[in-house]
């Protein structure tokens, strides 16, 4: 459909305006009512509440295929009526066909990852169950939230990746993505979708970690190795859960080799820092832009890019790439998130912090100042 054909679609005769002004004053109190370009606008009296209004507004207009938008533009509360745009029909086959390929990458990591550890089939398969069930009851978490708060959304595609490749450590999966059809409601239900993966994925890699962990052995070596980067909880679960016998002679170092099922929760957890990245259409940047203005959320979406390459160069120019079309936000605009979500807020940042790598930064930090202490002669 072109352009002109689509306003065309959009244009909404006198007699529609009547009867939909007639909805809108049962429920706001306007102070213009307007047909702009076929589409019936309407200024709101200042103050009133509008949150709860405009739910039930959404409600009145969906039997009529209609939707509202609600901004605040040049110190006015401006309300639109628009036809629901129509959502194209999800080809289910490309899901299944994903899934199964995905299935199939993972398997083939965890039977690499676990030379050393476990039966090569059994570490195949219990690391493609892990994050499986990571990655997929993350967009579940997503999917799920969406159809309770009336978001048109597809099922979860998984992206199926490559395994352990030389020193590329390949994972067998990109990870896995929804697309919302639709606009959330409000800013509370943009919040409730950011956030119901990050969550789920935490909670799940957390199990994974503590199950994996309890099956990973230890190996004793005379040099002193890299090993690989650790989130903030994975290494409080080695600190706390695995005790370091007497060290051989000659082998003074120590290392973990992670079962397929502990490797799973790492990623888990890598994952679900990248999600919570405040940042274009990522979780993250739900999450910002349900809480934050548009010009706070871009200069989040700018950090969160450059602290990317830092992590991962791929992952950061593809939020770039992202970054590069704007955040449409919520239908209503206006209304403030919840007093509750805010709070919440705290407790999605401990998840990010916990599933982070910042504590290297804070252990390099110490070092510096242990330094400069000495340097002073303290």
């Amino acid at each position: 459909m072109s352009e002109a054909e689509n306003q065309a679609s959009n244009v909404l005769n006198q007699s529609d305006f009547e009867k939909i002004t007639q909805i809108v004053i049962s429920n706001f109190q306007i102070e213009e009512a307007f047909l702009a370009n076929g589409i019936p606008t309407y200024n709101l009296k200042q103050p009133q509440e509008t949150k709860q209004a405009f739910l039930k507004l959404l409600k009145e207009l969906e039997p009529m295929n209609l939707v509202a938008i609600l901004r605040k533009q040049e110190g006015k509360i401006v309300l639109r009526i628009i036809r629901k745009p129509v959502a194209k029909p999800s080809n289910v086959l490309v899901n299944w066909a994903l899934l199964f390929a995905t299935i199939a990458t993972t398997f083939i990591t965890g039977y690499m990852l676990s030379e050393g550890v476990t039966d090569s089939l059994i570490g195949g398969l219990t690391f493609t169950i892990a994050i499986m069930v990571i990655l997929g009851l993350h967009e579940m978490g997503h999917k799920l939230t969406a159809d309770k708060k009336g978001i048109d959304a597809t099922p979860p595609y998984f992206i199926p990746g490559p395994p352990p490749i030389g020193n590329f450590l390949g994972i067998g999966t990109f990870g896995a993505v929804i697309f919302q059809k639709s606009l959330p409601p409000n800013k509370d239900a943009l919040f409730d979708v950011g956030s119901s993966g990050p969550i789920m994925s935490f909670t799940l890699a957390t199990i994974a970690s503590i199950v994996g962990l309890l099956f990973s052995p230890l190996v004793f070596k005379s040099t002193q190795e890299p090993g690989m980067p650790l989130p903030l909880l994975f290494w409080l679960l080695i600190e706390t859960m695995i005790v370091v016998p007497q060290t051989p002679p000659g082998k003074p170092y120590a290392y973990i080799l992670p079962h397929p099922v502990a490797f799973a929760g790492w990623v888990g957890m890598f994952v679900t820092m990248l999600n919570l990245m405040p940042a274009a259409m990522l979780d993250g940047g739900h999450i910002s832009r349900s809480l934050f203005g548009e010009k706070t959320r871009a200069v989040l979406t700018a950090f969160s890019v450059l602290s990317l390459f830092l992590i991962s160069p791929v992952m950061a120019i593809f939020v770039l790439f992202m970054a590069m079309s704007k955040h449409p936000g919520p239908l209503d605009d206006v209304s403030s998130l919840s007093r509750g979500r805010k709070l919440m807020f705290v407790g999605m940042a401990v998840i990010f912090v916990l599933s982070s790598f910042l504590h290297y930064f804070f252990f390099a930090m110490l070092d510096v100042l242990s330094y400069l202490l000495k340097f002073l002669g303290f």
